[in-house]
């Protein structure tokens, strides 16, 4: 007799591999909110089996967004702790949004749950709380400790946070999503630097 622990074990181990082939599927190009038929083929399994699994296709859709959030952790928790002084902070706070955004997929990521979360009163807001917003909560607590150190004007850091966070998403979504990398090509370093360098002349105690 299996005990409940080694069941439970299994069901999220069957759980975690068909959510990774659904998240394929939904990072495809022109994917385009595939049907849950389609998730289920791209799964390789039956629509019943996903319905067992997660429940309906936004249950699902759920579920994609919870895990890149919990594996964005780690970016979270190194955005969160500020560098050794303000300007060197943010480009390097800067700088790794840029990497994981234009190099490690992340960017794609984001795509995806646009697709899904555009005009959709569920998908969205979830898209927001669990891919976006711990980031730019993550930034926010960044900003804040240049703030009590006296190194950065006090403003609402969340706004600040939020208009450091734009331009590096909508140029990664330009590069790698939208096909700007080959009509307009970008040199992703002085893009960075751009935007460091006004964000810093705006916001830095002087």
């Amino acid at each position: 007799m299996r005990t409940k622990g080694a069941r439970n074990a299994r069901f999220d181990q069957r759980r975690a591999e068909l959510l990774d082939r659904i998240k394929t599927r939904l990072l495809q190009p022109g994917a385009m909110r595939p049907t849950l038929r389609e998730l289920a083929l791209a799964a390789d399994c039956s629509v019943s089996t996903l319905n067992h699994y997660f429940g309906k296709r936004n249950d699902i859709v759920l579920a994609v967004f919870e895990q890149s959030g919990e594996r964005g952790q780690g970016q979270f928790e190194a955005t969160r702790v500020p560098g050794p002084d303000f300007a060197t902070s943010v480009r390097d706070a800067a700088a790794l949004s840029w990497t994981v955004l234009t190099r490690h997929g992340v960017a794609g990521v984001l795509a995806m749950g646009m697709v899904e979360g555009i005009r959709d009163d569920l998908l969205g807001p979830a898209f927001i709380q669990t891919m976006f917003e711990p980031f730019v909560i993550a930034l926010t607590e960044r900003l804040d400790a240049h703030v009590a150190r006296g190194e950065m004007r006090a403003v609402d850091t969340r706004m600040a946070a939020l208009a450091l966070a734009s331009p590096l998403l909508m140029g990664a979504l330009h590069q790698t999503q939208l096909g700007g990398a080959a009509l307009y090509p970008l040199d992703g370093d002085a893009f960075l630097d751009h935007v460091v360098q006004g964000f810093v002349r705006a916001y830095r105690v002087h």
